[in-house]
């Protein structure tokens, strides 16, 4: 059950926020015995407090109420997954990594022959880990030129241009993971 996890959460972002209690309460208008209560295994809050507790942390009510990342795990299914198409369709990425995923996205990529799209660049910090399935991928990172036949990877600074092609005869697939630099 989600409220099973609000106790570790809650004590687990307080203190990732250096906050006391005393300095949530006031955060939260509510009472410090509340949240210390919330602390507690077995709390059954309203869901008013809930809400004011997420907006004083600036954390959704997932998060708050979710198990904590050590201790969940998620199963995307095809309907759930986000789908980025470039160059009139030859070029579709999909995102297969979780939404709610944090530090990371993973995407499958599929490229027609002929198709060249322009990558978005990604944070600083962040690496971008390029996986051929099946063809021949180039990928051009700023002035660099780098083929990525099938069973091989390119990692690379994920804040740089990138360019991803296709310039053989046949579909590429690959998968792309992008990990973000954590703070």
């Amino acid at each position: 059950m989600a409220v099973d996890s609000l106790s570790e959460n809650l004590r687990r972002m307080r203190k990732q926020a250096k906050l006391t209690q005393a300095d949530l309460a006031r955060l939260s208008g509510l009472p410090r015995a509340t949240l210390a209560n919330l602390e507690q295994p077995g709390a059954n809050p309203s869901v008013q407090t809930v809400v004011a507790v997420a907006k004083a942390l600036s954390v959704s009510i997932d998060e708050l109420l979710s198990p904590s990342p050590e201790h969940r795990h998620y199963k995307v299914t095809p309907r759930e997954m986000q789908e980025y198409r470039a160059e009139a369709g030859r070029f579709v990425a999909r995102l297969v990594s979780p939404i709610a995923s944090k530090g990371v996205q993973m995407h499958h990529i599929t490229m027609q022959p002929g198709c060249r799209s322009v990558g978005r660049p990604h944070p600083l910090g962040a690496q971008e880990f390029f996986y051929t399935l099946s063809g021949t991928a180039t990928i051009g990172i700023e002035e660099e030129v780098v083929e990525v036949p099938a069973g091989c990877l390119v990692q690379f600074p994920g804040h740089r241009r990138h360019v991803y092609e296709n310039r053989g005869a046949t579909v590429v697939t690959a998968l792309s993971a992008v990990v973000f630099r954590l703070a």
